[in-house]
């Protein structure tokens, strides 16, 4: 009887994860997962739940949990039940997501996708800004005891981040592309960031991600997200986009045919002076300059 059951929850569940098969989800968008989850959700009413949930007057901020207890009034299985079986279903899906950093050049992720953080490559770039940025000349004597005493090296060794919004980067989290690495940041120190800021364009790197790449963890919050968002939307009416700070690591490079674009933002906030509104000087580069002559 247990083989008999499992069989057949795989048979009901299946149509639904289709719905996710080789589709882009994109946070912002909402165009891109709003539909398709409530076509994921049909099976999952109790009888005139979707109605009734439609009808409520709902006061509630944005990211309050409270939306997902109203959801899980009006569906059969419970509200986790839900975010566990979305979790497992969007592995057929891809993910919009955003590498902030700053590099001279960003035609690099196009021609060779992104790399894990490599402590001996970062290395090997600090010593060429001490050794080339007259504002670091006062590290030259000092830079290998500099190197040799970093305590956190090892910090993000074989790790990559992306995050499935951008917003937060360009107005919260600036750091990364106003003065790029954050393991070059902690080795160099408060002084360098001048000569940091004149190494390369701020840059965000766009990347179609296959979420089956994430961890079963990172899709469980994701999903939690979408539910939440989703109804929601689905009871106040069409609305503005949140902006979602939501982080995903990777143990794996991305190849350079994942990424899908990148841009360059022409004006950041400092986290490091209360958020000073800060302009890029030259928002491009050679990347960019070569697709427009082509």
């Amino acid at each position: 009887m247990d083989g008999e059951s499992d069989l057949s929850d795989v048979e009901v569940r299946a149509p639904s994860a289709e719905v996710w098969r080789g589709r882009r989800v994109h946070w912002q968008d909402r165009a891109t997962w709003f539909g398709a989850l409530e076509t994921w959700l049909e099976r999952e009413w109790r009888s005139g739940g979707k109605a009734r949930l439609q009808k409520r007057k709902l006061d509630l901020c944005w990211d309050d949990s409270d939306w997902l207890v109203a959801l899980d009034r009006h569906v059969q299985p419970s509200i986790e039940t839900l975010i566990e079986e979305l979790a497992d279903d969007l592995a057929n899906a891809k993910l919009r997501t955003f590498h902030g950093c700053r590099v001279p050049d960003a035609g690099v992720f196009h021609r060779e996708g992104l790399r894990r953080n490599e402590p001996a490559e970062l290395e090997a770039l600090a010593r060429r800004l001490v050794a080339e940025d007259d504002d670091l000349a006062w590290m030259r004597p000092k830079i290998e005891g500099i190197i040799a005493g970093f305590e956190d090296r090892e910090r993000d060794t074989g790790r990559l981040y992306g995050s499935a919004d951008e917003r937060p980067q360009l107005d919260r989290s600036g750091q990364y592309l106003l003065f790029g690495s954050e393991w070059l940041q902690c080795l160099l120190g408060w002084g360098a960031h001048r000569a940091l800021k004149r190494y390369g364009t701020p840059t965000v790197v766009e990347v179609d991600l296959p979420f089956d790449w994430a961890s079963k963890g990172t899709r469980r919050e994701f999903a939690r997200h979408l539910l939440q968002e989703w109804t929601r939307v689905f009871v106040m009416g069409e609305t503005f986009s949140p902006a979602l700070d939501f982080s995903v690591i990777l143990l794996r490079d991305i190849p350079a045919e994942m990424v899908v674009g990148h841009s360059h933002p022409r004006v950041l906030k400092n986290p490091f002076v209360q958020y000073r509104t800060e302009r890029t000087a030259n928002p491009t580069c050679p990347h960019c300059v070569g697709s427009a002559k082509a």
